[in-house]
């Protein structure tokens, strides 16, 4: 249900405020740094002391900490590559698609960071001493990792500064990586998900749903643009 509601939101405010989002990125980036840094060191304390928070506010904690927030955003930056560019919706999202992109990769800085300590420090003893044993969480853990580390150079690289630098071939190279990471990314929620004691069939379900729509999609897409290149070749060839 976080998920849920966590997406509707971000929906309704990329749409609502795509303007805003285009020209003042500069302080969106600010404040979702600001709200990273603060559920970092909530998390932090958390492990230290073990604060408590109650309510809504814990609600939109898990949020942001379990990666709900970010996956939205991530969300609307593969269906804008994948919708017809025709609709109006499909043009507002690819104005902000960079930015929404950088927005994702800010908020889910602190679920990869923090959740890679946590099994640094806490749970990889408890494996090396026998006393846990979960291949599944092992599993989970290394495709985190790696879907991580090929999201740091398309972050980067998302950067209007970084951006101008590079060679506009490399770069689109480059962020076909992306198919990579959002594929990855389905499968660490898909693992996370399978390997709690009781199964979330809402969350699986959901993300099942707009995973495998968006591949659906995004191959009807290229289907049709390689069926206008070669229509394009061919009238070439014949004038």
């Amino acid at each position: 249900m976080i998920f849920i509601c966590s997406l509707i939101v971000i929906v309704i405010l990329s749409l609502g405020f795509t303007s805003n989002i285009k020209t003042r990125y500069s302080i969106y980036y600010s404040l979702a740094a600001l709200i990273s840094i603060l559920i970092s060191i909530y998390e932090i304390l958390r492990i230290v002391s073990n604060p408590k928070l109650n309510g809504l506010i814990l609600s939109i904690e898990k949020a942001f900490m379990h990666g709900n927030v970010a996956i939205s955003f991530f969300i609307l930056v593969m269906f804008a590559g994948a919708l017809n560019t025709k609709w109006k919706v499909t043009r507002k999202l690819l104005s902000i698609r960079a930015q929404l992109a950088i927005l994702g990769s800010i908020f889910i800085l602190p679920h990869g960071i923090l959740y890679l300590v946590r099994f640094f420090v806490l749970k990889l003893p408890n494996i090396l001493s026998g006393k846990t044993n979960s291949t599944l969480y092992l599993i989970y853990i290394a495709v985190g990792l790696i879907a991580f580390v090929i999201l740091i150079p398309l972050f980067v690289t998302s950067l209007k500064k970084v951006r101008k630098k590079m060679n506009a071939l490399q770069w689109k190279k480059l962020q076909r990586w992306a198919y990579i990471f959002y594929f990855l990314s389905y499968i660490h929620i898909l693992i996370v998900l399978l390997n709690d004691e009781e199964i979330d069939l809402i969350k699986l379900i959901s993300y099942t749903i707009i995973f495998s729509s968006y591949s659906v999609l995004k191959l009807v897409k290229q289907r049709d643009i390689k069926k206008v290149r070669v229509n394009s070749s061919s009238s070439y060839s014949c004038n």
